[in-house]
């Protein structure tokens, strides 16, 4: 499986982990300015598996540039 398979790309603006409605920017949030753990927000957002948080996160630090603009 590749890491984009994990996201539905609606716009540039606009990533969502595949099967939610849930936007890559709202477990970011999370973890970038609350320092919650990928197992905090997994729990705080009960419709995203850990694999999921893992997966946003890996792909975040892997194309950061883009994602942050």
């Amino acid at each position: 499986m590749q890491l984009e398979d994990y996201f539905d790309f609606l716009a540039p603006d606009d990533i969502r982990i595949k099967g939610t409605r849930i936007g890559i920017e709202h477990i970011l949030y999370q973890y970038i300015h609350r320092a919650q753990t990928p197992e905090a927000i997994a729990e705080r957002y009960r419709t995203v598996t850990l694999e999921q948080v893992y997966a946003t996160i890996l792909y975040y630090l892997h194309n950061q540039v883009s994602v942050s603009a």
